[in-house]
C-alpha cells in the first residue's frame, strides 16, 4: 500500500449526486418562473459550493442576480434539497466496497467537500455507514472552500499523517488544485462531472506538462483500486482440482460432495471485497455468470429462505413472497447466515445445502438460472468461485442434500 490516507472529494467522486442537486436547483428556479437547466448543464456549474451553484444558474437564467436574490433563491434552494438529498444519490458502483477494503488495509479516509457541512454528513453516514472516516469535512462558515489548502492540512493534522503519505482523490480541476496547493499527491477520476480530456488539461496546467504520469486519471473503480492497492482485482486461471487447503468446513464439504457425486467443475481464486466490477472480472475468468443468491427470514425468524437468482435482477420481497404464498421476508441477520449456512456476508451460496445445520433452509430458485447450461457461485468463501452445469447441482447435488428445491 503505497498510501497511508486517501482523502475523497464527494459529489462526482464517491457519490452520483447531480440529479437530487439539479432537481432541487430547479426547484428555486421554477418558483420565480425562470428557465429551468438541464442535468448536463449542471455537470459543468457543480463543485465550487452550493452558493455558487445556486448564483450561476440564476446568471445563466436571468444574466444576473442581487446577493439577496441568490440568498433567497439559496434559501429555497436548502429547504428542498435537505428534504430530498437522498432520492436520486446512490454511490457509485464498487465505491463502497473499495472504501471497506482501504479500511480494512489499515488506511485513513476522509472526505474534503465543498458540499454544506450537514449534506455532506449526512450523505457519507447514510451511504457508508460503520467506516470510521476520520473527517468529514465540507462547507463551514469560517472556513474557505476547496482549492484552498486549508482543508488539506486539517484532514492531515486530524490523522497524523505527512504530506508524502496522502492523496486526493476527486473528479475536478478544483480538486487537483487542491491537492497541488495542499502539498499532496491526486488521482482524478473519469467517472465524474467532468471529461477525462479536461481533467487531463487541468493536471497538465497546475501539475506541470509531464504530470500525468505521476497524477492519473482513474477511468474505473477498478481502476481506481488499481493506483491505491498497487495491482487490480485478482482473478487466477480455471482449476479443476480442490483447494490444497480448505478455509471452511463448508468448503471442504463441497468439494468432498463434488467428489462423491462425480461432479466436474472448474474454480477461480480471487481477491476478498467483491464489487459489481470485480464481479464481472470473475464472470470472464470462469465463462459464466455468477448468480446472486439472498438469504432472507419471515419476522418470526423461523422460517428461512436460500434464494437463488440472476446477478441482474433485484431482489423483490413482494414478488418473491407472492410467488411462494408466505407472508413478508426480510434479510436475515449475519449471525444466522454464518449459523445456518456457513457463511459470512459476501459469501451466501446454494452450495450450503450440503451443510447439516442447513437442514431446515428453505431452497428456492429463479427459473432462469435453472434454465441455464452452467451455474456459477462462490463455493462458499469470498475469495473462490465455482462454475458447474446446472443440472449436476439439480440432478445430483441438492437431492443428495436431502432438501426440496422450489422454482419460482
Amino acid at each position: 500500500m503505497e498510501y497511508k490516507l486517501v482523502i475523497f472529494d464527494l459529489d462526482g467522486t464517491l457519490l452520483d449526486t447531480i440529479e437530487d442537486l439539479a432537481e432541487a436547483v430547479n426547484h428555486a428556479l421554477r418558483v420565480r418562473g425562470l428557465p429551468l437547466h438541464s442535468l448536463e448543464e449542471y455537470r459543468g456549474m457543480v463543485g465550487h459550493g452550493v452558493r455558487n451553484l445556486v448564483a450561476t444558474a440564476l446568471e445563466r437564467s436571468m444574466a444576473s442576480g442581487s446577493d439577496a436574490l441568490i440568498d433567497e433563491a439559496l434559501a429555497d434552494f436548502t429547504e428542498y434539497y435537505c428534504a430530498n438529498i437522498d432520492v436520486h444519490t446512490r454511490p457509485y458502483p464498487g465505491m463502497i466496497d473499495l472504501v471497506k477494503d482501504l479500511d480494512a488495509a489499515g488506511v485513513r479516509i476522509a472526505v474534503a467537500s465543498n458540499k454544506f457541512q450537514s449534506g455532506a454528513e449526512k450523505l457519507v453516514r447514510e451511504f457508508f455507514p460503520g467506516i470510521p472516516f476520520i473527517a468529514i469535512l465540507g462547507n463551514r462558515e469560517g472556513f474557505p472552500l476547496k482549492p484552498d489548502p486549508e482543508i488539506v492540512g486539517e484532514i492531515l493534522r486530524a490523522a497524523y499523517i505527512s504530506r508524502a503519505d496522502a492523496v486526493l482523490v476527486g473528479d475536478s480541476r478544483t480538486d487537483m488544485q487542491t491537492a497541488f496547493n495542499g502539498g499532496i499527491s491526486a488521482i482524478a477520476v473519469g467517472w465524474g462531472y467532468r471529461s477525462t480530456e479536461d481533467l487531463e488539461n487541468a493536471i497538465r496546467d497546475i501539475f506541470g506538462p509531464d504530470s500525468p504520469s505521476m497524477t492519473p486519471v482513474a477511468g474505473s473503480v477498478t481502476e481506481l483500486r488499481t493506483l491505491l492497492f498497487g495491482r487490480p482485482f485478482f482473478v487466477s486461471g480455471q482449476m479443476s482440482t480442490p483447494p490444497e487447503q480448505p478455509s471452511t468446513p463448508l468448503q471442504k464439504a463441497v468439494y468432498e460432495a463434488f467428489a462423491r457425486l462425480d461432479i466436474p467443475f472448474v474454480r477461480v481464486d480471487t481477491d476478498p471485497g467483491i464489487t459489481m466490477e470485480d464481479c464481472l472480472h470473475i464472470d470472464e475468468g470462469l465463462g459464466a455468470r455468477i448468480v446472486k443468491t439472498v438469504f432472507v427470514c419471515n419476522r418470526q425468524q423461523t422460517e428461512f429462505y436460500l434464494y437463488a437468482m440472476p446477478a441482474d435482477k433485484p431482489f423483490v420481497t413482494r414478488e418473491f413472497c407472492a410467488a411462494l404464498g408466505i407472508p413478508r421476508v426480510s434479510f436475515a441477520s449475519a449471525e444466522k447466515l454464518l449459523e445456518l449456512t456457513g457463511v459470512a456476508p459476501g459469501a451466501t451460496t446454494i452450495l450450503s445445502a450440503v451443510s447439516p445445520a442447513a437442514a431446515g433452509v428453505h431452497l428456492v430458485m429463479d427459473r432462469a438460472v435453472a434454465a441455464a447450461e452452467w451455474i456459477a457461485c462462490t463455493d462458499g468463501t469470498p475469495t473462490c468461485f465455482v462454475k458447474l452445469r446446472t443440472r449436476d447441482l439439480l440432478d445430483k447435488y441438492i437431492p443428495a442434500t436431502g432438501h426440496n428445491l422450489t422454482l419460482i
